[in-house]
């Protein structure tokens, strides 16, 4: 168990993105399909002591950074109490959570002094009534409270994810980009993406590059390293700003190569690509009392597997496997 987890094409895996719920305070656009989704039975849902014996085992295999998702995380009752007991496996480094930041205000404190290091929080526009159109539920005024709790908790981090969608809130890049000015907090604008077939419309789409002109409407941006364990983001920063702007190309020019991640689903499913299909049920192993050893030998076997590049349609997004961001927590 304690050799290093690769793939067929010499990618090291070292960070495990688990979804610890399907359930969702909100109802993004972009995540859940017009007709909504039909949630999974409670009792289909990973115990929280399944969760940590699968964590301490993926651990075991070098995984260093565990991102605690959802749905909404932070509505699993016991999440802080969870998050402590990740902090106490060995080898696990780092800790970071993804948020829509409605339940920040409440839960800053308690999830720093559990071990979170980082925490990555939705927010694609700053516009009320838009939030309202897109989320379906008006509380952009909890996510701000949210986001001010967090850079007051004494994170490592602080992201801020944009969706971009052009027609939508593309109006908007320039005003949370100008935010980094003063605040400490990572502003990160992504491409969006079909990872919701039915959510798709290319007629939303801005390229990275796009996205890049626009905030260099601000000023100069200097470029930035990457740190230990850092996302596929592209780092800069405008001159004498104390935050820094992250841009993320998932379409145009994916990050394959460098993929380090895996994720373990709420129900308990393996999946190595966000773009293929489930790559093993690891809660059938747990149901049979499958022993540590014989569930390691069943996630290399999937990870040596993983695509080499993800496949993503051009346009209909007909390939993509049916199941929704809420799902499988981006």
């Amino acid at each position: 168990m304690s050799e290093p987890l690769t793939d067929n094409h010499g990618r090291v895996i070292e960070y495990l993105r688990v979804s610890v719920t399907d359930r969702c305070n909100l109802r993004c656009s972009y995540c859940m399909p017009p007709g909504g989704v039909e949630l999974y039975p409670r009792c289909n849902i990973l115990r929280y002591k399944d969760f940590l014996r699968l964590i301490k085992i993926f651990a075991g295999m070098g995984v260093k950074k565990v991102r605690i998702t959802g749905g909404e995380p932070l509505v699993r009752k016991g999440i802080v109490s969870f998050i402590r007991q990740v902090r106490q496996i060995d080898g696990i480094e780092k800790i970071a959570i993804t948020t829509n930041g409605a339940l920040l205000p409440e839960f800053s404190h308690s999830l720093r002094k559990a071990g979170v290091n980082g925490v990555n929080i939705s927010l694609d526009t700053l516009d009320r009534k838009k939030f309202t159109e897109i989320t379906g539920y008006d509380e952009l005024l909890k996510v701000i409270k949210g986001i001010k709790a967090a850079t007051k908790a004494g994170f490592d981090s602080v992201k801020i994810n944009m969706v971009v969608m052009k027609g939508v809130n593309d109006n908007e890049i320039e005003r949370f980009a100008r935010l980094t000015k003063k605040m400490n907090i990572q502003m990160r604008f992504l491409e969006f993406m079909s990872a919701t077939p039915s959510a798709w419309n290319e007629k939303m789409f801005m390229s990275a590059d796009k996205i890049r002109e626009r905030v260099s409407r601000l000023g100069e941006l200097a470029p930035l390293g990457k740190g230990a364990l850092s996302g596929p983001a592209e780092l800069c920063k405008f001159d004498g700003a104390v935050g820094e702007i992250g841009i993320i190309s998932a379409v145009t020019k994916h990050f394959c190569a460098s993929c380090n991640r895996l994720r373990l689903t709420s129900t308990g499913g393996l999946i190595t690509c966000l773009f293929d299909k489930e790559s093993a049920d690891l809660i059938s192993l747990l149901k049979i009392g499958a022993d540590d050893i014989d569930i390691a030998k069943t996630v290399r076997r999937a990870v040596k597997n993983k695509n080499r590049i993800r496949s993503l349609p051009d346009s209909s997004a007909a390939e993509i496997p049916e199941r929704v961001m809420r799902s499988i927590g981006g």
